[in-house]
Parts: structure tokens; C-alpha cells; sequence
């Protein structure tokens, strides 16, 4: 194997590391700063930029010629999952996520609803494309007014500000250098992943699975599991309930605007299955406003185990 691809992959894996060990911190300096809580932070702007692979690897994959709309939409779709099972699964074992946001907590389960939703209604009814071109339009909007009423909502709560003497300009341009780091590294990372892979032989089929899903949601993943260390939950959960609307919502409708029919083509059943049964799960959580403790981590992690299993076989 060429020393070049381990080198790569492990320059990908610290530049993850780093930066989001840095993402971290200036998050929390700028929530200080504009007296918003980690968990807006996260949910609305850092979760925009942790999913740059996802929108980078969709939009390639349904504009190449041909287009690869089943990329596109496994990805998404797995991305989900994978964010919920895979990663608050992991992060709760680490550290259990206390819920600690009562008055967005409507505004979540809404999202969540949308979530499920937009592919499940596209698939149960077999909707033509003039629908799911108009039904995605809604998608985008709804998104748009959910990150309104997350940032409304959080000015009701919080009216007391923290002096930080750190200029806005500097920590906004931190935190965009921040994930920066973060999106090379992970590119690096997955790229040297596939080529280890494929140097073991290990067919197509099998490194998408685990690998271009797990893969474009490796921000996600470094960020949570540094903020779950550092026990700032809400960076951790903010992120991921935040990245799950962008995916779904909005790089999700933005594919099926482009390559029409490409949800109802390219979703298996099993798919929706287990977004609907992980998305619900999350949500019951979150309505009964009990923490995400380990024992909730382990069977999430069991989940996701198992719906790798029953998709390769």
C-alpha cells in the first residue's frame, strides 16, 4: 500500500481532531458573546457547516453526468440514521446528554415531524414529480422558518449578556476557520479510507454503506464526541438535531428540485423504516424531557448495528 494514502488519512483524522477541538471552544465564546445558548449555536450555524460533505457529496453525485441521484439520496437518508444511532448513540455512552431547552422543545419535535415526514409521504402515496417539486419547495421554507422561530425563541429566554472581550468579527472568522479545518480533514480522511478499502478488497457496495454515510457525517461525529468530553451537551445534540434538518429539509429537497422522482427511485423501505423509528425515538426523548443516558446510547448503537446488518444482507 502506497505510504502516501496512510499518511493522508492520518493528516485527515488530526486535522479533524483539531479542528474541531477549536470549533468547540469558539462556539462557546460566541454564545457568551451574542448570549445565545451552545445548543442554537450548534443546531443553527455549526450544523450548516458540518453538513458541507453531505451537500458537496449530493449535489456531485445528482449534476454529474450521468447523474448518481441514489448517491445522493442513501447518503441523506443514511446520514440521518447514522446521526441519530450512530453518533448521540455514542456521545450518551460518553457522556449522557441532559435536555435542558423546555421552550424549544416544540420547535424540535415540529422538526422532526417535517423530517419524517417529506421522504415517507413521497414513498407511502407514490407522489408524481410536479408534487414532490412543490412538496420540496414547502421543505425548504419550513426549514427557513424553524431556524427563525430556534432563534426567536431563544432571545425570549435569554436577556442577560456576558461580557467577552474578543471582537465578533475574530470569533466568527475562527469558528469559519475552524470548519474549514474540519471539511479538508475529513475529506482527506475519506478519501484515504476508500483507497485503504479498496486496497482489501472490499467491494463498492460495502464502502459506500459504511463509508460515504459514516463518512460526510464525520464532522458531526469529531464535533459531538469533543463537546460530550468537554460536557457541553447541548453543542452535541444542537449539532446533530441541526444537521438532521439541513439534510433532510434541505439538501434533501434541493436534490429531488433537481433530479425529480429521486427519493421515490432510490429508498428502500428498510431506509425509511429505521429514519422514522430513529427520528420518533429521539423525539419521545425529547417530549418526555428525560436525558439521553447510556442505557439509551447502547440501544441506539444495538439500532444501528442492526440496520447495517439487514442492508448488506
Amino acid at each position: 500500500m502506497n505510504f502516501d494514502i496512510i499518511f493522508f488519512t492520518i493528516l485527515g483524522l488530526a486535522l479533524l481532531l483539531f479542528g474541531a477541538n477549536f470549533l468547540i471552544k469558539y462556539i462557546v465564546i460566541l454564545a457568551k458573546k451574542i448570549n445565545v445558548s451552545y445548543f442554537i449555536i450548534a443546531s443553527c450555524t455549526v450544523a450548516l457547516g458540518t453538513t458541507i460533505p453531505e451537500l458537496a457529496t449530493s449535489l456531485k453525485a445528482v449534476l454529474s453526468k450521468p447523474p448518481h441521484p441514489g448517491i445522493a439520496v442513501g447518503n441523506l437518508l443514511g446520514s440521518n440514521i447514522a446521526n441519530i444511532l450512530f453518533i448521540i448513540g455514542l456521545v450518551s455512552i460518553i457522556n449522557p446528554i441532559k435536555i435542558n431547552f423546555d421552550k424549544l422543545l416544540n420547535t424540535e419535535i415540529k422538526i422532526n415531524f417535517f423530517i419524517i415526514f417529506f421522504p415517507t409521504s413521497i414513498i407511502l402515496f407514490n407522489l408524481p414529480n410536479n408534487l414532490t417539486f412543490y412538496l420540496s419547495i414547502i421543505m425548504l421554507v419550513a426549514l427557513i422558518y424553524f431556524l427563525y422561530e430556534r432563534i426567536i425563541t431563544e432571545k425570549e429566554i435569554n436577556k442577560e449578556r456576558e461580557y467577552v472581550g474578543e471582537p465578533l468579527i475574530l470569533i466568527i472568522f475562527l469558528i469559519i476557520l475552524s470548519l474549514i479545518i474540519i471539511i479538508v480533514g475529513s475529506n482527506y480522511f475519506i478519501n484515504g479510507s476508500v483507497k485503504i478499502a479498496q486496497h482489501f478488497n472490499v467491494s463498492e457496495r460495502i464502502i459506500g454503506l459504511s463509508l460515504v454515510a459514516l463518512g460526510t457525517s464525520l464532522p458531526e461525529l469529531i464535533t459531538a464526541i469533543i463537546a460530550a468530553i468537554k460536557k457541553l451537551q447541548g453543542i452535541a445534540l444542537g449539532n446533530v438535531l441541526g444537521a438532521n434538518a439541513y439534510n433532510i429539509l434541505g439538501i434533501l429537497g434541493i436534490v429531488e428540485i433537481i433530479e425529480p422522482s429521486a427519493i421515490l427511485k432510490n429508498t428502500g423501505k428498510i431506509d425509511i423504516l429505521f429514519l422514522t423509528i430513529s427520528t420518533i425515538l429521539l423525539a419521545t426523548i425529547l417530549m418526555k424531557k428525560q436525558n439521553i443516558n447510556r442505557f439509551h446510547g447502547l440501544f441506539f448503537l444495538a439500532s444501528y448495528i442492526l440496520y447495517i446488518y439487514v442492508i448488506y444482507y
